[in-house]
């Protein structure tokens, strides 16, 4: 079975890529498992999130085809202590591409609901995954505020996907950003990392059964600052636009020139 995956993988269309891709969640997911038991009793846990999403990359590449090209890496060094890092939502795809850029000690948000996930759910949990109830607002703000305060005390980053759910799969642009990010941020008083993936509906789309190796760019932004941000609904909504803002421009500057047009 195995031979064959591995053999089939030149030939295989969306059927196939999108099995195996589940596939790779799933042992992934195991070795997240693991890992977390290993790494967190010897101090080593910010090493868990990054070496699952080395290892899915990894895995997801190989099956699917998929490789990023990334830059702005070096903009990864301007920061020092905990960030905020910030990305655009595409697809169920775009946890597979986190590998080549997905900082060491760096927690998620994830809804609550996959907190009970086997094996997935497990593994969130160990790795210090901030679990929010989207339902329920008030909720949701006091477990934000507190994942603001854990930022400092367990001096670790936080990856968020701003707007919240999937974008739109074959238009370049964002939905429009949840603030709760970007309280985060001001309340901790750490800087916001933007991270742009390109429109990749080239290679993949589940509405036109699509999934073709491909590579997608990746371009890392310069740090924002919030140091001077009030924690005030204005400020906050003008940080919100100055980021989204500076993440479209980019979204359309990588994204090639052939799926703008369309």
């Amino acid at each position: 079975m195995v031979a064959f995956a591995v053999i089939y993988r030149h030939f295989g269309g969306y059927y196939y890529r999108s099995i195996m891709a589940v596939v790779c969640v799933f042992i992934s997911s195991v070795y997240g498992f693991i890992a977390a038991i290993v790494l967190s009793p010897i101090g080593l846990s910010r090493y868990i999130n990054s070496s699952v999403a080395v290892v899915f990359y990894t895995l997801g590449g190989f099956f699917t085809g998929l490789k990023v090209e990334c830059e702005g890496l070096e903009n990864l060094k301007k920061v020092n202590g905990p960030a905020i890092y910030v990305c655009n939502h595409q697809s169920s795809m775009d946890i597979m591409l986190l590998g080549p850029v997905y900082p060491n000690n760096t927690a998620i948000i994830a809804k609550k609901v996959l907190k009970y996930y086997p094996f997935l759910g497990w593994f969130m949990t160990l790795s210090n995954c901030i679990f929010l109830d989207r339902k329920n607002r008030e909720s949701a703000v006091k477990e934000a505020k507190s994942a603001a305060e854990a930022i400092h005390k367990k001096n670790t980053n936080v990856w968020v996907f701003p707007e919240g759910t999937r974008g739109h799969e074959t238009e370049v642009t964002l939905l429009p950003f949840k603030k709760g990010p970007f309280y985060m941020a001001v309340q901790a008083r750490v800087p916001i990392v933007p991270v742009v993936f390109a429109n990749y509906n080239e290679f993949y789309s589940s509405k036109e059964k699509r999934f073709i190796p491909g590579t997608v760019r990746c371009k890392i932004l310069p740090p924002i600052s919030t140091e001077h941000t009030k924690e005030e609904s204005a400020d906050i909504q003008k940080l919100v636009d100055e980021c989204r803002e500076q993440m479209l421009t980019t979204l359309k500057e990588i994204t090639p020139v052939h799926k703008k047009s369309q």
